[in-house]
């Protein structure tokens, strides 16, 4: 499981010595390492039973954190493990009461945090094909191409600021873009003002708001999907593909995403690759 930015994630050891019983070490300590790659260690660390070794870390990072254990001494081991924070905003656009409701388990929260993490898969796969679905705050380094930046995410809600590189002064035009949408920014009059080329820096917002109806649902559909597919049926094995889906299995693609989904967000599935749908 994962955890979110600023929980206090309880990490645990037991040690045991030659006979396989639960026995106290001589020393116990454990190194986290956090993200950007600083390491710190804490201990030694008590016994909070015989053999039995717990250190609550608050977390201040998102990112993956690798967390080591080396008891010295008597009973002399290792372990190594990790854990994974989210960031305050990782892009989810569908709440875990509406997925609840979607699957029919409103009134139960013994999956919630498995639910939790089938939202954030669905919602990237989502955001990895279709662009930014939740408006977020994005700084881009572009080349300008005759007088031409194209973003590389959209689609674009507004644009804060663009500035030249290298020294970063601002384009004088540059508070015109304030309101821009589309993701193509042209030289013409009022939009942008700049050399025909060069490398600038944009800070911009992408994204949709509000959420179009159709991502909605789909994003509720690719979670029933995979939620379902994680799931073992009544006799023991996994659920069966419906007809739709089994004719997308068979073009030789993935059965993460159903044709259904494909259809919401206005996607075709071909043997080579997922396109927008044209006319």
């Amino acid at each position: 499981m994962s955890w979110d930015l600023g929980d206090v994630v309880p990490l645990s050891i037991t040690i045991k010595d030659a006979d396989g019983q639960l026995a106290n070490a001589g020393a116990v300590h454990v190194t986290i390492t956090t993200p950007d790659g600083v390491a710190a260690t804490a201990g030694p660390v008590g016994p909070t039973s015989t053999g039995v070794y717990d250190h609550d870390y608050e977390t201040v990072q998102a990112g993956r954190h690798l967390v080591r254990w080396v008891a010295t001494g008597a009973n002399a081991s290792a372990f190594t493990d990790a854990f994974d924070v989210e960031p305050a905003d990782d892009g989810d656009f569908v709440s875990l009461a509406d997925v609840k409701e979607h699957l029919k388990k409103t009134g139960t929260t013994e999956d919630d945090e498995a639910l939790r993490w089938f939202i954030s898969a669905a919602c990237r796969t989502i955001t990895d094909r279709m662009g930014a679905v939740s408006p977020v705050t994005m700084v881009s380094d572009c080349s300008a191409r005759r007088g031409v930046v194209v973003l590389p995410t959209r689609p674009v809600v507004a644009v804060t600021s663009v500035v030249k590189l290298p020294g970063g002064d601002p384009l004088p035009a540059a508070d015109a873009l304030a309101g821009t949408s589309g993701w193509a920014l042209e030289n013409t009059e009022g939009v942008l003002s700049m050399p025909p080329h060069g490398q600038v820096r944009v800070t911009y917002r992408a994204g949709r708001s509000p959420l179009p109806p159709n991502f909605r649902l789909a994003a509720l559909d690719l979670i029933k999907h995979l939620w379902q597919g994680s799931q073992h049926n009544n006799a023991g094995g996994r659920p069966m593909l419906g007809d739709s889906d089994a004719i997308a299995a068979g073009l030789g693609r993935s059965y993460a995403m159903p044709y259904r989904v494909m259809e919401l967000l206005g996607l075709k599935k071909t043997q080579e690759r997922d396109e927008p749908l044209v006319g």
